[in-house]
């Protein structure tokens, strides 16, 4: 990690000092999936999204979650 991430992550910590923790590995994990996501749904690659929706999110085929993540795929494709 480099040093200016430890400095803000200091900081990060000392800004929150008193008030209600936050799980930063937590905050990490949910912006990486953020990111992962909406670089598939851009990407065109319907294997990728898959994929990432699978393996990343655990999302299996046929659960509601999983389709409304198609339905958000197509809505972004113009598909639906």
């Amino acid at each position: 990690m480099p040093e200016h991430d430890d400095i803000d992550e200091v900081r990060t910590e000392e800004e929150r000092r008193g008030k209600r923790p936050i799980d930063l590995a937590e905050k990490k994990r949910k912006a990486l999936l953020r990111r992962k996501f909406g670089e598939a749904i851009q990407s065109g690659n319907e294997d990728q999204f898959r994929q990432m929706l699978i393996n990343d999110l655990g999302q299996l085929p046929g659960s509601p979650e999983y389709e409304a993540s198609w339905r958000a795929w197509k809505a972004y494709h113009g598909e639906g």
